[in-house]
């Protein structure tokens, strides 16, 4: 049950991030990790998957925006090229799946890398209508790029649940 109510929690913080903007995106955020650490976190190792990924979001959406491959109107971001709060919100919240509703990716590297390609891809596609984002033409390369990448986050945060043990024990 446990890891259907994090998929869940996941996507209306995903919703609010895309709809509500950066202020009540980390408000939701905020509200969501501190769900997350009270009801769903078996050990505090798993933080460091949370702070991996708030890096992740900075380092590879902050290239993609300042390549040109992602771009916005928001005012908060003029002359900036940064990511906007919400969208390393969002980069958070993933990071509270991979121990819980994505658990069944352990030791699954392959179908993690295509899981990796096309979920997320389509996320970014159907979230930057929603939000205001621009992908650079020709649009098939820019969601080439972003399936590129994500076949590779998804790599990483299931490698590192095995390496720091985040994965709930067979049978829980």
């Amino acid at each position: 049950m446990k890891p259907l109510m994090n998929a869940i929690l996941f996507q209306v913080v995903w919703f609010i991030c895309l709809l509500a903007g950066s202020t009540w995106a980390l408000v939701a955020t905020l509200i969501y990790l501190i769900l997350h650490d009270r009801y769903f976190m078996q050990t505090r190792k798993e933080w460091r998957l949370l702070f991996v990924f708030f890096a992740l979001g900075l380092v590879i959406d902050g290239s993609l925006f300042q390549i040109g491959v992602f771009s916005t109107n928001a005012e908060e971001l003029k002359g900036f090229n940064t990511p906007p709060v919400w969208l390393i919100c969002l980069w958070v919240s993933v990071g509270t799946l991979f121990a819980h509703s994505l658990a069944f990716l352990r030791s699954r590297y392959l179908f993690s890398a295509l899981l990796g390609a096309v979920g997320p891809t389509m996320s970014y596609f159907a979230g930057a209508n929603l939000a205001g984002i621009r992908l650079a033409e020709p649009l098939m390369l820019s969601l080439f790029i972003v399936a590129l990448i994500w076949s590779m986050v998804l790599l990483l945060g299931v490698w590192l649940c095995e390496k720091w043990a985040l994965f709930p024990e067979e049978g829980e």
